[in-house]
C-alpha cells in the first residue's frame, strides 16, 4: 500500500497507544507533561510510519522497527514501573496488538471482500482500537491490583516478559506467513486464533497463580496483625500486673510517708513521692491512638525500639474508625516502622531515633516517618535505590488508595511520607 490515506490511520493507532499506556502504566509525570510527551510520540509515529508506507521495501521494514522502538521508549518514559515490568507490559500489549491486527485484517479479506482497500484498512484499525481499549479497561479494573501485589524483583518480571515474548514470536511468524502468502487466509486466521487462545489460557494460569500469591501475602499480613495484637495484650497484662502490685503495696507506702511526717522530714517525703510517681508512670500503658490497629502497631514498635535502645516518638491524630482495610493499614504502617527500625540499626550511629506523625485531614491520611539512617543510603528518584519488598508493599497500598509515597534524606535522617486518599474507590 502506498499513498496518504494511511496517515489518519497511523494517527488513530498512535492515539490508541497513548490512551492504553495512560491507563495501564503507573504515572511518572503530571497530566500536562504526559500530554506533551504524547504529542511528541504521536508526531514521530505518524512521520516515521508514513515515510515507511511511502518508501516500502527494506525502508518500510526499518520504519516499522523504528515505530516499535519509539513505542517502547514512550512507555518507559511515561511509566513509573520498574524496567522488567515495563518490558512485560510492553511485550504483552504489542503481542495483543499484533494478534488483533492479523486477525482483523484477515477477517476483512475473508468476510468483506466487496469493500475497497481503503475502507478495509480503516475498518480493521477502528475495530482493533476498540478491542484494545476494552482490554485495557478490563486490565485496569481486574488485573492492576494483582500485578501490584508482586514485588519489584526483576527475576519474576523477566520470567513473565519471556512468556510474552514467546507468544509474540509465534505471532510474528504468522505475520510473516501472511505477508508472504505462504498459507491461505483461512488457515492463517485459524492459526492466529489458536495462538490467541493458547495465550489467553497461559495468561489465565499466570494471573491465577499471582492471585493466589497475593492471597498468601494478605494471610501473612493477618498473621502479623495477630502478632501486633498479641504483643499489645502482653503489654497490657504486664501493666495490669504492675498496677495490681502498686495497689497492694499502697498501705506500705502510706505508712512510710507517715513515718517521715512524724519526724518532720519533708525532703524525704518529697523524694519518696517523686520516686513513687516515677514507678507509677513507668507502669502506665501509653496509648498512642484511638484506632485499635494503629495503636497496636505503634505499641509493638515502641517496644522493639526500646529493646534496641532507639528513641521512639509518635504523634497520632486519627479517629477510632478509618475508611481503610485493616490489612492495608498493617502493610503500610508496619512496613514503614519495620524499615525505620532496620535503618536505625544499620546506621551505626550512637544516637538513633524514630519519629512518626499520623494525621487525617480532609479524608486524606498522611503518615510521615523519620529515622536515623546510614550514610550509604541513596535514593533513586523518590524511593530508596534497590527498594525492598516492604517498600513495594507500602507503594502498592498508596497507589491502591490514589495516593503517593516519597522519601527524602537530609542530615543522616531518612524521611518517608505516605499519603492516602481514603475517599478514593476501593
Amino acid at each position: 500500500m502506498s499513498g496518504y490515506y494511511q496517515l489518519p490511520g497511523l494517527f488513530l493507532t498512535a492515539l490508541c497507544h497513548v490512551i492504553v499506556i495512560y491507563y495501564v502504566a503507573e504515572h511518572r509525570y503530571s497530566k500536562k507533561k504526559f500530554m506533551l510527551y504524547s504529542c511528541i510520540y504521536i508526531l514521530s509515529f505518524v512521520s516515521v510510519g508514513g515515510y515507511g508506507y511511502a518508501a516500502g521495501g527494506i525502508t518500510g521494514f526499518f520504519s516499522y522497527f523504528g515505530i516499535v522502538v519509539a513505542l517502547l521508549l514512550f512507555s518507559c518514559i511515561a511509566s513509573e514501573d520498574g524496567f522488567p515490568k515495563k518490558c512485560f507490559l510492553f511485550i504483552t500489549y504489542f503481542c495483543l496488538f499484533t494478534i488483533l491486527d492479523n486477525i482483523l485484517k484477515l477477517m476483512v479479506k475473508l468476510f468483506l471482500p466487496q469493500i475497497s482497500e481503503v475502507t478495509g484498512y480503516y475498518v480493521a484499525i477502528v475495530l482493533r482500537s476498540m478491542v484494545l481499549l476494552l482490554v485495557s479497561a478490563m486490565y485496569k479494573k481486574y488485573a492492576t491490583g494483582i500485578l501490584r501485589s508482586l514485588t519489584t524483583s526483576g527475576k519474576r518480571w523477566w520470567n513473565l516478559a519471556l512468556i510474552a515474548l514467546l507468544f509474540y514470536l509465534l505471532q510474528a511468524v504468522v505475520t510473516v506467513l501472511n505477508a508472504r502468502n505462504f498459507m491461505s487466509n483461512m488457515y492463517l486466521l485459524l492459526t492466529s486464533a489458536a495462538v490467541s487462545f493458547l495465550m489467553c489460557v497461559v495468561y489465565g494460569v499466570v494471573f491465577s497463580n499471582i492471585s493466589y500469591m497475593k492471597k498468601d501475602a494478605e494471610a501473612a499480613l493477618v498473621r502479623r496483625n495477630a502478632e501486633y495484637l498479641s504483643n499489645q495484650m502482653s503489654v497490657l497484662q504486664n501493666a495490669e500486673e504492675a498496677n495490681r502490685r502498686l495497689r497492694h503495696d499502697m498501705r506500705h507506702h502510706m505508712a512510710a510517708i507517715a513515718e517521715y511526717a512524724k519526724t518532720g522530714d519533708t525532703s524525704a517525703i518529697l523524694a519518696y513521692i517523686e520516686e513513687y510517681g516515677t514507678e507509677i508512670s513507668e507502669a502506665a500503658v501509653k496509648r498512642y491512638s484511638e484506632n485499635r490497629t494503629v495503636n497496636s502497631i505503634l505499641s509493638a514498635y515502641a517496644g522493639k525500639a526500646k529493646e534496641s535502645c532507639t528513641f521512639f516518638s509518635a504523634q497520632c491524630r486519627v479517629p477510632k474508625e478509618l475508611n481503610i482495610r485493616e490489612i492495608d493499614l498493617i502493610a503500610l504502617l508496619g512496613n514503614l516502622l519495620e524499615n525505620a527500625l532496620h535503618g536505625c540499626q544499620q546506621s551505626g550511629k550512637e544516637k538513633q531515633c524514630i519519629e512518626i506523625h499520623i494525621r487525617l485531614k480532609n479524608n486524606r491520611l498522611v503518615i510521615v516517618c523519620n529515622n536515623t539512617c546510614s550514610d550509604k543510603l541513596k535514593l533513586s528518584g523518590s524511593l530508596p535505590a534497590g527498594k525492598s519488598i516492604g517498600i513495594s508493599s507500602i507503594l502498592s497500598v498508596c497507589q491502591k488508595h490514589d495516593g503517593n509515597l516519597d522519601y527524602r534524606i537530609e542530615n543522616n535522617v531518612c524521611s518517608a511520607r505516605a499519603v492516602l486518599n481514603l475517599s478514593a474507590c476501593q
